[in-house]
Protein backbone atom coordinates (compact mmCIF):
# COMPACT_ATOMS: atom_id res chain seq x y z
CA UNK A 1 0.00 0.00 0.00
CA UNK A 2 2.91 2.24 0.84
CA UNK A 3 4.52 1.97 -2.90
CA UNK A 4 0.81 3.63 -4.40
CA UNK A 5 1.51 5.99 -2.11
CA UNK A 6 4.81 7.36 -2.75
CA UNK A 7 4.06 7.06 -6.15
CA UNK A 8 4.19 9.48 -8.90
CA UNK A 9 0.09 10.52 -10.21
CA UNK A 10 1.59 9.31 -13.68
CA UNK A 11 2.78 6.03 -12.87
CA UNK A 12 -0.70 5.34 -11.50
CA UNK A 13 -2.75 5.77 -13.88
CA UNK A 14 -0.47 4.29 -16.34
CA UNK A 15 -0.66 1.10 -14.45
CA UNK A 16 -4.52 1.79 -14.55
CA UNK A 17 -4.59 2.16 -17.89
CA UNK A 18 -2.63 -1.06 -18.47
CA UNK A 19 -4.94 -3.14 -16.47
CA UNK A 20 -7.89 -1.59 -18.03
CA UNK A 21 -6.19 -2.69 -21.19
CA UNK A 22 -5.39 -6.08 -20.37
CA UNK A 23 -9.43 -6.48 -18.91
CA UNK A 24 -10.58 -5.55 -22.43
CA UNK A 25 -9.06 -7.72 -23.85
CA UNK A 26 -10.23 -10.61 -21.89
CA UNK A 27 -13.33 -9.62 -21.68
CA UNK A 28 -13.32 -9.24 -25.81
CA UNK A 29 -11.50 -12.95 -25.71
CA UNK A 30 -13.87 -14.30 -24.01
CA UNK A 31 -16.88 -13.31 -26.03
CA UNK A 32 -15.31 -14.01 -29.06
CA UNK A 33 -14.71 -17.96 -27.46
CA UNK A 34 -18.10 -18.33 -26.35
CA UNK A 35 -19.45 -17.03 -29.81
CA UNK A 36 -17.41 -19.54 -31.67
CA UNK A 37 -18.16 -22.28 -28.97
CA UNK A 38 -22.36 -22.25 -29.86
CA UNK A 39 -21.40 -21.66 -33.19
CA UNK A 40 -19.25 -25.19 -33.36
CA UNK A 41 -21.83 -27.08 -31.32
CA UNK A 42 -24.63 -25.65 -33.48
CA UNK A 43 -23.07 -27.11 -36.46
CA UNK A 44 -21.94 -30.83 -34.92
CA UNK A 45 -25.52 -30.84 -33.89
CA UNK A 46 -26.48 -30.02 -37.85
CA UNK A 47 -24.12 -32.48 -38.95
CA UNK A 48 -25.76 -34.85 -36.33
CA UNK A 49 -28.45 -34.99 -37.81
CA UNK A 50 -27.84 -34.78 -41.36
CA UNK A 51 -25.73 -37.86 -40.86
CA UNK A 52 -28.08 -39.54 -38.14
CA UNK A 53 -29.45 -42.37 -40.50
CA UNK A 54 -26.05 -43.38 -42.30
CA UNK A 55 -23.05 -45.24 -41.39
CA UNK A 56 -20.36 -42.33 -41.11
CA UNK A 57 -18.94 -42.18 -37.75
CA UNK A 58 -19.62 -46.07 -37.41
CA UNK A 59 -18.48 -49.15 -37.60
CA UNK A 60 -18.71 -51.68 -40.82
CA UNK A 61 -17.43 -54.77 -41.85
CA UNK A 62 -16.31 -55.06 -45.56
CA UNK A 63 -18.30 -58.22 -47.92
CA UNK A 64 -16.62 -57.35 -51.03
CA UNK A 65 -13.20 -56.63 -51.32
CA UNK A 66 -11.87 -52.63 -51.42
CA UNK A 67 -9.28 -51.77 -53.89
CA UNK A 68 -7.81 -48.56 -54.46
CA UNK A 69 -9.61 -46.73 -57.29
CA UNK A 70 -12.17 -49.26 -57.21
CA UNK A 71 -15.57 -49.84 -55.65
CA UNK A 72 -16.66 -52.47 -52.55
CA UNK A 73 -19.27 -53.60 -50.62
CA UNK A 74 -19.63 -53.16 -46.55
CA UNK A 75 -22.25 -54.02 -44.26
CA UNK A 76 -23.31 -51.96 -40.75
CA UNK A 77 -21.57 -53.79 -37.31
CA UNK A 78 -24.23 -55.69 -35.68
CA UNK A 79 -23.88 -55.58 -31.69
CA UNK A 80 -20.93 -58.49 -30.51
CA UNK A 81 -23.87 -60.36 -29.54
CA UNK A 82 -25.30 -60.82 -32.59
CA UNK A 83 -22.44 -60.82 -34.93
CA UNK A 84 -21.80 -63.81 -32.49
CA UNK A 85 -24.97 -65.12 -33.04
CA UNK A 86 -25.26 -64.71 -36.75
CA UNK A 87 -21.62 -66.04 -37.29
CA UNK A 88 -22.98 -69.50 -35.60
CA UNK A 89 -26.03 -69.66 -38.11
CA UNK A 90 -25.45 -71.40 -41.32
CA UNK A 91 -28.88 -70.28 -42.91
CA UNK A 92 -28.20 -66.22 -43.25
CA UNK A 93 -30.53 -66.28 -46.28
CA UNK A 94 -33.34 -65.44 -43.96
CA UNK A 95 -31.93 -62.42 -42.52
CA UNK A 96 -30.24 -60.54 -44.99
CA UNK A 97 -28.50 -57.56 -44.10
CA UNK A 98 -28.30 -54.14 -46.16
CA UNK A 99 -25.16 -53.43 -48.23
CA UNK A 100 -23.57 -50.35 -48.93
CA UNK A 101 -21.12 -49.43 -51.73
CA UNK A 102 -17.74 -48.26 -50.70
CA UNK A 103 -14.36 -46.83 -51.67
CA UNK A 104 -11.12 -46.84 -49.45
CA UNK A 105 -7.76 -45.27 -50.84
CA UNK A 106 -6.14 -48.56 -50.31
CA UNK A 107 -6.65 -52.80 -50.62
CA UNK A 108 -9.17 -54.12 -47.58
CA UNK A 109 -10.17 -57.58 -47.70
CA UNK A 110 -13.38 -59.54 -46.86
CA UNK A 111 -14.36 -59.60 -43.44
CA UNK A 112 -12.26 -56.52 -42.30
CA UNK A 113 -13.23 -53.54 -39.67
CA UNK A 114 -13.48 -50.34 -41.34
CA UNK A 115 -14.64 -47.21 -39.95
CA UNK A 116 -16.71 -45.13 -41.94
CA UNK A 117 -15.14 -41.51 -42.69
CA UNK A 118 -17.66 -39.76 -44.92
CA UNK A 119 -20.25 -40.14 -47.50
CA UNK A 120 -24.13 -41.03 -47.87
CA UNK A 121 -26.33 -43.64 -48.69
CA UNK A 122 -24.92 -44.28 -52.27
CA UNK A 123 -21.09 -44.19 -51.59
CA UNK A 124 -19.14 -44.36 -48.16
CA UNK A 125 -15.84 -43.91 -47.99
CA UNK A 126 -13.97 -46.34 -45.60
CA UNK A 127 -10.56 -46.74 -43.56
CA UNK A 128 -9.56 -50.08 -41.90
CA UNK A 129 -9.29 -50.23 -38.06
CA UNK A 130 -5.89 -50.24 -37.08
CA UNK A 131 -5.39 -52.49 -33.88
Amino acid sequence: MMFFLDAQPSLISTAFRVLFTVLAVLSVGAVVLTIGHRFLKRRVQMSMQQHSDTLVGQKAMVVEDLRPRGIGSIRAMLTPEEEAARSMKREQADDPLKIFPAVADQYISKGRIVRVTGGDRTMYRVRPIRW
